[in-house]
């Protein structure tokens, strides 16, 4: 700029038939390779970037580089060429016209696409100046008015200088008024400015600690209305072409609960808009643009998490009527990724929720039929165990009969049997003895789960029944050639309980050490007393249990692999021990056992001295 005004651009003026005309010199060449290399470089980088650009910004540009070429090209061919090499000047003057070219498309930029975001600046410096001019202007002319044709004096031009002054004064002390007075009536006529720090803290408060979608839809917009201004709103949750909920404020909830074109709108702004914003004033007369002028809605803002459309946002004007700015925009972009955070989280325990709900409904459903379920076993429950009851006592007393004429024909017979015959005979005796033993054990356990097992406490001494078992299993041991040893420091020992129920207690124990124990065992029963309780501990040489299957051995009609398998030829009911470990039960004590695989076991009864009285026992 400086170089133009050395003598070197220009070297003097000739005088022409019409004016003036400048004459060329050699600076010329350099002030025109810098301006027009500096103009063509200008607007090579405005196409570059606004090809880059896109939606509002790629506008912004377009008009900015429009204008731009605009004036360059007219400076250059109507007044650069002609100066430079025919020395006509007369298109010079037209100069600043170009440059207003310029000027209206930056500005159609600025208040069309918020270039720059000084709309609401230029458009308050417009307004004031033309206030200021139109007070100055009212002020003059009244003043005139008056000192002619009320006062027919004509007024000094230093009176009307002094007044114009004084108006200026005024006119520039009218917007601090106007500020202290819109600060006062902020609260009436909703101008007032907001923190966007504190709004955006307190909205991701209000976010993370609501979990209903009503609560937080509705929390949300009224928020946005304490802080924002924002008098018309709406939260928009939509699934395909469908709304499925809606929270609105300031706005009739029949516009968008009828709204069909809505989701499809907002799924569109979600997927085709690069910047996931749709707002009318930037749209092109449509359709959908006649939409949103109807309902009166300025912008619509998808709702989603990550790739997931969840619904949108849509705003109406402000209440004060200001437009919204970049830095509302950019706020309302946040928010709504942040919302949607928030919505997928309350959607989430919406669906919780409703499962709960669901689920508790199946659930009484199901204990309802249990109950009933339930209710019918008991009743079934009753008719077997009354079966098994009544079966019971009817094959007792045959089967009595029969093994008793079995042991007669073995024992009594007044010939010699044929050995094949008495070999059947014996075979048929064991098993009737067999069967009498499961049906007395199946009459047991129908009386004990029916609790209709009555005990007869008595006081009696449990060594002389402990050593009335061994010496009714001598026999038998003697037979395997096993050692039946009963090993007790004391001769007496006085305890409460049914004698027969325990003398079948101690029958089933031994019995099975007896059935494990290989030939050429041992079995020893140890009795002992310890703080008024009693223990008999039956222990053999047997082939042990497994850890893994003990729990099994007080189930009714269980059986032991890993013995059986060790005693192939052993066989039996399996509720024995079932039956014995109910009867120590009702005696208040417990039958425990501890197994060493190939080394033996032991079965301890442990059974209080004396029994408790009704209510002492838990």
């Amino acid at each position: 700029m400086l170089f133009t005004f050395s003598p070197y651009v220009f070297t003097s003026i000739e005088p022409s038939s019409t004016s003036f005309a400048p004459v060329v010199g050699p600076g010329m060449i350099v002030f025109a390779v810098v301006v027009n290399g500096a103009a063509i470089l200008s607007v090579i980088l405005l196409i570059q970037r606004f090809i880059k650009s896109v939606g509002k910004e790629k506008s912004q540009i377009g008009y900015l580089l429009l204008g731009f070429i605009l004036m360059i090209g007219l400076i250059i061919v109507t007044i650069f060429l002609p100066v430079a090499f025919f020395k006509n000047i007369n298109f010079v003057s037209y100069g600043p016209l170009y440059t207003l070219l310029f000027l209206l498309a930056t500005a159609y930029a600025i208040v069309r696409h918020r270039f720059l975001d000084i709309r609401l600046i230029v458009a308050r410096s417009v307004a004031f100046s033309l206030l200021l001019l139109i007070i100055i202007a009212s002020y003059s002319i009244t003043l005139f008015g008056i000192s002619i044709f009320i006062t027919n004096t004509i007024i000094q031009p230093v009176n009307l200088a002094i007044a114009i002054v004084s108006t200026i004064v005024v006119a520039f002390s009218f917007q601090p008024l106007k500020r202290l007075l819109e600060k006062i009536t902020s609260s009436i006529f909703y101008k007032d400015a907001y923190n966007v720090n504190d709004l955006l803290e307190n909205m991701s408060r209000l976010m993370s600690s609501t979990i209903d979608l009503e609560k937080l839809s509705e929390r949300f917009l009224h928020k946005l209305f304490e802080e924002m201004k924002v008098e018309k709103s709406a939260v928009v949750l939509v699934h395909g072409q469908k709304i499925t909920h809606f929270q609105t404020f300031g706005i009739d909830e029949k516009e968008i609960r009828n709204n069909q074109y809505l989701p499809g709108l907002i799924e569109h702004v979600f997927h085709k808009h690069q910047e996931k914003i749709l707002i009318f004033d930037e749209m092109e007369e449509s359709k959908e643009k006649n939409m949103l002028r109807k309902h009166g809605i300025y912008i619509i803002l998808p709702i989603a998490v990550k790739r997931e459309l969840l619904g949108g946002l849509i705003f109406g004007e402000k209440a004060s009527g200001e437009t919204y700015t970049s830095e509302d925009i950019n706020v309302l972009k946040i928010l709504s990724s942040e919302l949607g955070i928030a919505v997928r989280n309350a959607l989430s325990y919406q669906e919780l929720k409703e499962f709960n709900i669901r689920l508790k409904e199946e659930v009484e459903r199901a204990t309802i039929r249990l109950r009933h379920a339930n209710i019918r076993l008991k009743e079934l429950d009753l008719l077997k165990d009354e079966f098994v009851s009544l079966a019971s006592h009817e094959l007792r007393t045959p089967m009595t009969a029969i093994k008793s004429y079995l042991w007669m024909a073995l024992n009594k017979s007044p010939v010699k049997l044929d050995p094949t015959l008495q070999k059947y005979l014996d075979i048929s005796y064991q098993s009737t003895e067999r069967l009498i033993t499961l049906v007395n054990e199946m009459l047991t356990i129908s009386r004990i789960e029916r609790k209709k097992v009555e005990l007869q406490i008595k006081p009696f001494n449990l060594y002389d029944t402990i050593n009335q078992v061994q010496e009714e299993l001598k026999i038998k041991a003697e037979e395997k050639k096993i050692s039946l040893i009963l090993e007790s420091s004391q001769k007496r020992v006085l305890i409460e309980g049914d004698k027969d129920k325990l003398r079948e207690v101690l029958q089933n124990i031994v019995g099975n050490a007896l059935k494990f124990t290989p030939e050429g065992g041992r079995i020893s029963i140890k009795l002992a007393t310890e703080n008024q309780v009693v223990k008999i501990a039956v222990s053999d040489t047997g082939p042990g249990i497994p850890k893994e299957e003990r729990h099994r051995l007080f189930e009714k009609f269980s059986r032991i692999e890993h013995s059986y398998a060790n005693q192939g030829n052993i066989q039996g009911t399996g509720l024995g021990l079932y039956v014995s470990k109910q009867i120590a039960a009702l005696h208040h004590g417990d039958i425990s056992v501890e197994s060493e695989v190939n080394v033996g076991s032991t079965f301890t009864v442990t059974l209080p001295i004396k029994q408790p009285k009704a209510g002492e026992h838990k």
